[in-house]
C-alpha cells in the first residue's frame, strides 16, 4: 500500500490510500489519558463525597429526629397516661410548627390516632398503610424513608415505643416525620462544588498535560523522523536531543543502535557474497561432479539433483525432476525404491550398497550410499544419496578375475600335476613289475594294498579341487553364530584330546543370529581348527572366541562398520608362519607341512569370501597364528 506523509502543527501521520491515520500522535493520548483520569479521580471523589456527606446529614437528621420523638414522649406522656387526646393534639401541632417537621402522629396503646398534627378528621383511627403498620409492630425504633403523596416531599419517619415507668408493655407510640429537602439540597450544592472544581482541574490538567506532551513528543518527533529515515536505509542522519531525561538516553541508544546495525550490515554483506560465493562454487561442484547427487527430504520428495544424476535415470528412459516423489519417479526400479525407503524409515543407517537398476536392455550398477542433513536441534532433515556408477568397474574386475583365475589355473595345473605324479608313479610301478612278480608270494596283497591307496589319494586330490572350482548352491537360513560353533568343536574334541591339545572358547552373551549356509560355514571352521592342530604336533592351546565389535583395524586400513558386525577368532600355539609364506597361505596347493595337499585354507577362503565377509592372518614363528574373521549379524 502506497503511503503518503503530511505534516501539520500538532504532529506528523501516515494516512494510508483509505484516508485514516494508521497511528495516533502521543500527544493526543497523553491528554485524552490524562483527562480521563481527572475526570475518573473527581467522579470517584465526587460519589465519596457526596455519599459521606449525605450519609452524615442523614445520621444527623435521624438524630434529630429521635430526639424530638424522645422529648415529646417525656413530655406528653402523662396525657397518654390519661387519655386526653385534646392535649396531645396540641402538642402533635406545636411540635409540626417547626419547618423541617412534616407531621406529628400520637397512636395510643391500641394503635388508634390520639394526635395527628394537622389532621384531626383521624383521630380515634385506625391507619392501615405499611409505613404505620410497621412502626406500631416494632417496639424499638424504628426509621423509615417516606414520600408523601402531597407534593411528593420525601420525608423520614421516625417511631419510638413508648413505655411508662415500672411498665413492660407498650402504652403509644410517637411518630415525626422530618423533610429531607434541607439535605437534598446541601447534598447537591456540594455536588455542584465538587463539579466546579473538577471541570477547573481537568481544564488545568489538559494544559498542563499539553506543556508536558509538547515537551515530550517534540524530542519524539524528531527520533520518529530519524527512525523512518532508517526504516528508508537512510542510516547517516545524526540526532541531537538534550532533554536530560529518558528521551535523550533513548536517543542515544538509537544512535549506538544503529552504529551496530550499519556494523552488522557490513558484515552480513560480506556474509551474503560469501554465501554467494559458496552457491556458486556448490552448484558448480554438483554440475561437474561425475558422481550422480541426488537429496530428498524426509517425505520422500526431491530437493537436488544434479547433472549427472539426471543423464544416469535418464539413460534408463526414467526421467527424474526436483519436486517429484522418489517412490513415484523410482517404482520401476524395485531394490532401489526399497532401500531409499529404507533409509528415509532409518535415516541414520550408512550402509553403502550395490543395486543393479535394469530397462529393458540397458542395466547399470550403482554403489550408493547415504548421508543425513541435520536442522540446528539435530533432527533429519534431508538424505543425501551418492550415486557411484560402478557398471564398467564391474565389467573390468570381471575381466581382472578371469585372468586371475587363468594364471590361478596355471599354478592349479602344476599343483595337480605334483600331488598326482607321486601316487601315479606307485601305480606305474606296481603296473610294470605285476608281469613279472604275478606269481610271487605276497607281491598281489602288498599290489592291493599299495594301489587302491594311491587311487583314493588320488580321489580325495580330485573332490577337493572340484570342492574348490565349482560354485556352490548356497541355502542361506538364520543361524546362531555359537551353536554352531560348538557343534563343530565337538565333532573333533575327542581327536584334539587325543593329541593333547586344549581348547578354550569364550563367546559374547549378545551375540546376534548370523546369515549363512551352514553346512558350507561348518567345513570352513572345520578346515580352521584342523590346520591348526597341524600346526600343534606335540599339544597346545586352541582359543575360540566370538564376540560383538564397532570397527575393525587392521594395519593402516580402518574399516568403520555398525553395530551388528561380530568378529571370530581361531588362535593357536603352534609352529606359526613366516612372513614368506603368510601371502600364499590362502593359495592351492600352497602346504608347508609334510602331510595335506594345501587345499584346505584355500578351501576356507572361498566360502568366507563367498559369503561376503573377511578373513585375515597373524603369525609370528615359534609363537602360533591368528585367524580373523569379521561377518555381518542379521
Amino acid at each position: 500500500m502506497s503511503l503518503t506523509q503530511i505534516s501539520d502543527k500538532r504532529g506528523r501521520f501516515e494516512i494510508g490510500s483509505s484516508g485514516k491515520p494508521r497511528f495516533i500522535p502521543l500527544r493526543y493520548r497523553l491528554i485524552f489519558t490524562t483527562s480521563c483520569m481527572l475526570i475518573f479521580i473527581l467522579g470517584i471523589l465526587a460519589l465519596v463525597l457526596g455519599y459521606m456527606q449525605g450519609r452524615t446529614i442523614r445520621h444527623q437528621l435521624e438524630k434529630r429526629g429521635i430526639s424530638i420523638a424522645q422529648s415529646l414522649a417525656a413530655a406528653s406522656m402523662a396525657d397518654l397516661l390519661t387519655y386526653n387526646y385534646i392535649a396531645l393534639e396540641r402538642s402533635a401541632n406545636q411540635a409540626a410548627r417547626d419547618p423541617d417537621v412534616i407531621y406529628v402522629i400520637f397512636h395510643d396503646k391500641e394503635g388508634r390516632v390520639a394526635g395527628f398534627s394537622g389532621r384531626a378528621d383521624l383521630q380515634n383511627k385506625f391507619l392501615d398503610d405499611k409505613t404505620s403498620r410497621i412502626a406500631l409492630s416494632s417496639i424499638k425504633p424504628v426509621i423509615q424513608e417516606i414520600t408523601l403523596e402531597t407534593g411528593k416531599t420525601p420525608g423520614l419517619d421516625i417511631a419510638i415505643a413508648l413505655f411508662p415507668p415500672g411498665f413492660n408493655e407498650r402504652w403509644g407510640t410517637i411518630r415525626v416525620c422530618l423533610s429531607l429537602v434541607p439535605m437534598l439540597k446541601q447534598i447537591n450544592q456540594m455536588r455542584w462544588i465538587i463539579l466546579s472544581i473538577g471541570l477547573v482541574a481537568i481544564v488545568v490538567g489538559i494544559l498542563i498535560s499539553l506543556w508536558t506532551a509538547r515537551r515530550i513528543t517534540r524530542p519524539l518527533g524528531n527520533l520518529v523522523q530519524s527512525t523512518q529515515e532508517a526504516a528508508r536505509g537512510n542510516l547517516s542522519r545524526t540526532i541531537q536531543i538534550q532533554t536530560r531525561d529518558e528521551v535523550e538516553v533513548l536517543a542515544s541508544n538509537f544512535s549506538a543502535m544503529i552504529r551496530e546495525i550499519l556494523e552488522h550490515r557490513e558484515q552480513l554483506e560480506r556474509q551474503l557474497e560469501e554465501i554467494k560465493r559458496l552457491q556458486r562454487y556448490t552448484d558448480q561442484l554438483l554440475t561437474t561432479m561425475s558422481d550422480g547427487l541426488l537429496s530428498m527430504d524426509m517425505e520422500g520428495r526431491v530437493s537436488t539433483i544434479n547433472p549427472a544424476a539426471q543423464k544416469l535415470f535418464k539413460n534408463l528412459n526414467n526421467p527424474v525432476d526436483r519436486g517429484s516423489s522418489v517412490s513415484k519417479s523410482l517404482k520401476k526400479f524395485t531394490e532401489l525404491d526399497t532401500y531409499i525407503q529404507d533409509i528415509l524409515k532409518n535415516p541414520h543407517k550408512k550402509i553403502p550398497r550395490e543395486i543393479p537398476l535394469h530397462n529393458k536392455s540397458k542395466e547399470r550398477v550403482l554403489l550408493i550410499g547415504s548421508s543425513i542433513l541435520k536442522d540446528r536441534k539435530g533432527n533429519p532433515q534431508e538424505v543425501i544419496l551418492n550415486l557411484h556408477d560402478i557398471t564398467e568397474l564391474k565389467k573390468l574386475e570381471t575381466s581382472v578375475r578371469q585372468a586371475e583365475r587363468l594364471a590361478e589355473l596355471g599354478t592349479l595345473a602344476a599343483g595337480m600335476a605334483h600331488e598326482i605324479r607321486n601316487p601315479l608313479s606307485t601305480i606305474k610301478t606296481f603296473v610294470q613289475l605285476l608281469p613279472r612278480k604275478i606269481e610271487k608270494p605276497g607281491f598281489l596283497e602288498k599290489f592291493q594294498r599299495t594301489v587302491p591307496r594311491a587311487l583314493n589319494q588320488i580321489n580325495r586330490l580330485v573332490e577337493d579341487l572340484l570342492e574348490l572350482a565349482r560354485v556352490p548352491k548356497y541355502n542361506f537360513e538364520e543361524i546362531d553364530i555359537k551353536s554352531l560353533l560348538e557343534q563343530t568343536i565337538d565333532s573333533i574334541e575327542e581327536e584334539m584330546q587325543n593329541k593333547q591339545i586344549y581348547c578354550q572358547c569364550e563367546y559374547s552373551s549378545n551375540l546376534p543370529p548370523i546369515l549363512a549356509d551352514m553346512s558350507q560355514l561348518s567345513k570352513a571352521f572345520n578346515n580352521l581348527i584342523r590346520n591348526a592342530m597341524q600346526a600343534m604336533p606335540s599339544g597346545g592351546k586352541l582359543s575360540v572366541k566370538a564376540f560383538s565389535q564397532k570397527e575393525h583395524t587392521k594395519d593402516t586400513q580402518r574399516l568403520t562398520v555398525q553395530n551388528g558386525w561380530i568378529t571370530l577368532v581361531f588362535q593357536d600355539t603352534g609352529v606359526g608362519i613366516s612372513p614368506e609364506d603368510i601371502k600364499n597361505i590362502f593359495n592351492p596347493f600352497f602346504t608347508t607341512k609334510d602331510i595335506g595337499t594345501g587345499l584346505g585354507l584355500a578351501i576356507t577362503h572361498k566360502v568366507i569370501t563367498e559369503h561376503g565377509w573377511r578373513i585375515d592372518v597373524e603369525s609370528r614363528e615359534g609363537e602360533g597364528s591368528r585367524f580373523r574373521i569379521v561377518l555381518p549379524a542379521l
